[in-house]
């Protein structure tokens, strides 16, 4: 296990997935925030829920609150998906409801030579959300699609998409009648047979970049 890196979920149906190390754990809901050692290393992981929806899930403010001290304290973490929306919320940007869903596998348009990111050039990256954020002050921002995927702040890197995506987590999304709903129209089929596909290089190029993450 790897003692000094430790995941926050935000939702229980939003976990490692093809993350393979043994990493610890804490449950947004239950986490005492205060006794986060800011030395350790973080990610925080996506859900359904907008990071703006803190009466409904009063532990998102508790969240960004120590975001924010975290990230001035220049603690190293890395934001997945709805980790991506808190942090750009907590720092100064926004998070909202896009006009659209971004759905499905795309390339990226990338502003950075950075080799930490080359897992992410050479094949597309798995898409699936309603929120998108504008950028906190200082922020970089290293990739987009029509919406920005990566920035970095501070030793931050946050990405909207969702690199441990595979097949388990997928279906356990799509099960939902709001899910189906929303992606009514989509080419949900076309995407998942990528997924099929490209289940193996996903993973090695989520645990590639988790890796380079892990020695910054």
């Amino acid at each position: 296990m790897y003692k000094n890196i430790t995941a926050i979920v935000n939702d229980p149906d939003v976990t490692l997935g093809t993350i393979t190390p043994e990493i610890h754990l804490e449950y947004a809901w239950d986490v005492d925030w205060d006794t986060l050692p800011l030395s350790n290393k973080y990610i925080i992981l996506g859900g359904h829920m907008g990071a703006y929806d803190t009466d409904k899930f009063p532990y998102l403010d508790y969240e960004k609150k120590w975001l924010k001290k975290a990230i001035e304290n220049k603690t190293h973490i890395l934001g997945i998906c709805l980790g991506a929306q808190l942090i750009a919320d907590s720092m100064g940007g926004r998070a909202y409801l896009a006009n659209q869903i971004e759905f499905g596998f795309k390339n990226l348009e990338f502003f950075s030579s950075d080799s930490i990111y080359d897992s992410f050039k050479n094949l597309n990256v798995f898409t699936w959300h309603r929120d998108t954020f504008d950028l906190p002050p200082n922020a970089e921002l290293i990739a987009q699609s029509d919406f920005p995927q990566i920035f970095t702040l501070n030793n931050v890197v946050a990405l909207q998409f969702h690199p441990e995506i595979e097949l388990e987590l997928f279906n356990l999304w799509y099960s939902s009648d709001i899910s189906k709903h929303e992606l009514k129209g989509y080419p949900v089929d076309s995407e998942v047979l990528y997924l099929k596909d490209n289940l193996s290089k996903l993973r090695t190029n989520m645990n590639e970049f988790l890796n380079r993450w892990i020695a910054l």
